[in-house]
């Protein structure tokens, strides 16, 4: 089938693998002559960085599979996209820590892309509230990775853009939140030195983002 990314070039004819399980995803991996391909989420990165001839397709793998509201741990499969859980969460009051410019991306994708958002100076990436996940190597082996465990493997996948193995799942610490709605408060500048002037005077404001109007 035909498959573009992001920014709709390029274009490429692939074939799609759309496995709905771990195993049925170890299966692909295992067959003969092995799987030489990447894992695909929702296609929202640039280039041709989730394109390949052949894709594993971890839409299906979008499972919750666990959430302690004591702590806001959420364990969930790689192919959740981060729309499913501001759905489910938010109404919880529970928010994610780190989202990029969509929601429509995958659990998975986020951290091989080691995405950050409107607070990347505040808390980071999305690297820094990944507690674990387990990743299936090249030969259908699954490994579960944490700072601790595994440790060389869990650094490299976190913004190795798929290249480490399949990620089948994640623990990540949401935070918590008193309302869906954001206190906004908008600055205007004249030229750009006024803009970073701005945004190092409001450095301790949780989210910030300038727009450069070009006219």
């Amino acid at each position: 089938m035909n498959i573009t990314a992001w920014g709709k070039y390029p274009n490429i004819e692939a074939t799609v693998h759309h496995p709905a399980t771990a195993s049925a995803a170890r299966r692909l991996l295992g067959r003969a002559g092995g799987f030489t391909g990447i894992a695909r989420g929702l296609g929202r990165s640039y280039g041709d960085s989730s394109l390949a001839p052949a894709m594993l397709d971890t839409r299906y793998l979008n499972h919750l599979l666990g959430f302690d509201p004591a702590t806001g741990l959420l364990r969930c499969s790689a192919g959740t996209s981060l729309a499913d859980i501001l759905d489910v969460y938010v109404p919880q009051g529970w928010f994610l820590p780190v989202t990029p410019g969509t929601k429509y991306v995958t659990v998975g994708g986020a951290i091989a892309a080691d995405v950050h958002g409107k607070n990347h100076h505040i808390a980071g990436t999305i690297t820094e509230h990944i507690d674990a996940f387990s990743i299936m190597l090249a030969n259908g082996e699954t490994l579960e990775c944490s700072r601790r465990q595994h440790s060389d493997l869990f650094r490299a996948t976190c913004g190795g853009m798929g290249l480490t193995g399949v990620i089948l799942d994640a623990t990540l610490r949401l935070i918590p939140i008193n309302s869906a709605l954001i206190r906004q408060r908008t600055l205007k500048a004249g030229n750009l030195a006024e803009a970073l002037a701005l945004f190092e005077k409001h450095r301790d404001t949780t989210y910030t983002v300038s727009w450069i109007d070009c006219l």
